[in-house]
């Protein structure tokens, strides 16, 4: 294919993006087509260059950091204007690829070959979450991104040679959580100490969630949806954490929504759940989940905190609304 049409944006580090990979990709892509991300500084430079030059498509290649940073970078230098912002793909090359589940085949190289051969026009817009000038798919304080911390730590130590397939996969959380997370986790609970939040409405009329996605009561600017305790509390577009995880199963029923979701259990009754939670068709009294465009959440103390699978330290409040129709992203399904 000449050189133009289309780019192609890799994450040089992301799990899935080796050697043969990269060849089969270089098969497919016009070399000045190409770009290779290892830092921050990588993605505002190619972003720059990839709208200089006017691609109508661009695919990723990475988990859903690489899609997230990408995006930013491409928010900021168009200054908001979801207009300029080419087409994506999104291939799923990464750890958790939350995103490419709902667009991909799951087969990155006949995701491309397929463009390549007949450039698809079947494309899917999403709404993405703000939060701190940074947009993302889904993102959380409490447990979720207390376990995010310790596999990034238990990752840094322990994913080298042989046992590096391991530890950054799936793999990798459970032995985080069992080894680091829940240890912690059941020390908090003997010393009974419990983190309570605060979530108020700062967008336009929220709702209560059924048991079957339907909206029941409503809730007007600056009434409280939840106050009480939270293992965690999360909220995003994407049904999909990553590895199958339908943590939202509601964040895509309504555009002009996200899906809020307060965890309401303790450490034991959640991993009890956790086979029905994976799949989402958990019904209980463990979550209150919530239709919202803009939540205010404060914590009775300072607690994990991430945004789109990468951790952000500590925080005891933060405001996420929504920014609708942000991107458009190709669908292979």
């Amino acid at each position: 294919m000449s050189s133009g049409q289309f780019a192609v944006y890799l994450n040089a580090n992301a799990r899935h993006v080796s050697p043969k990979v990269v060849a089969a990709i270089e098969e497919l892509v016009h070399p000045d087509d190409l770009f290779y991300s290892e830092t921050r500084e990588d993605a505002q430079r190619h972003a720059a260059t990839i709208l200089a030059r006017k691609y109508p498509t661009v695919f990723t290649g990475g988990g859903d950091g690489t899609v997230v940073q990408f995006i930013n970078a491409l928010d900021v230098l168009t200054h908001g204007d979801s207009a300029r912002i080419p087409v994506l793909g999104v291939l799923s090359l990464g750890t958790g690829n939350a995103m490419s589940s709902l667009v991909s085949s799951g087969n990155p190289i006949q995701d491309l070959k397929a463009y390549v051969t007949n450039p698809s026009q079947d494309i899917s817009p999403i709404s993405l979450v703000s939060c701190e000038d940074h947009l993302f798919p889904f993102g959380g304080l409490g447990i979720d991104a207390e376990i995010l911390s310790d596999y990034e730590n238990v990752k840094k130590k322990m994913a080298v040679g042989k046992l590096k397939p391991v530890f950054e996969g799936v793999g990798g959380y459970f032995m985080s959580f069992f080894g680091a997370t829940a240890p912690r986790r059941i020390k908090a609970i003997l010393h009974n100490e419990t983190t309570t939040v605060r979530i108020i409405n700062v967008g336009e009329r929220a709702y209560q969630i059924g048991p079957s996605g339907e909206m029941t009561r409503s809730f007007e600017t600056g009434e409280t949806l939840y106050d009480g305790p939270a293992l965690a509390v999360m909220a995003g577009t994407v049904p999909v954490y990553g590895f199958g995880l339908r943590i939202l199963p509601w964040a895509d029923r309504h555009p002009n929504h996200m899906h809020v979701r307060v965890g309401r259990f303790n450490v034991f009754s959640g991993l009890a759940a956790m086979p029905r939670i994976w799949k989402g068709n958990y019904q209980g009294e463990g979550f209150a989940d919530f239709y919202a465009d803009g939540v205010s959440m404060t914590c009775s103390q300072p607690v994990p905190f991430q945004m789109g699978g990468d951790s952000f330290g500590m925080r005891d409040h933060v405001v996420f609304t929504l920014r609708q129709g942000v991107v458009r992203l190709l669908r292979f399904l």
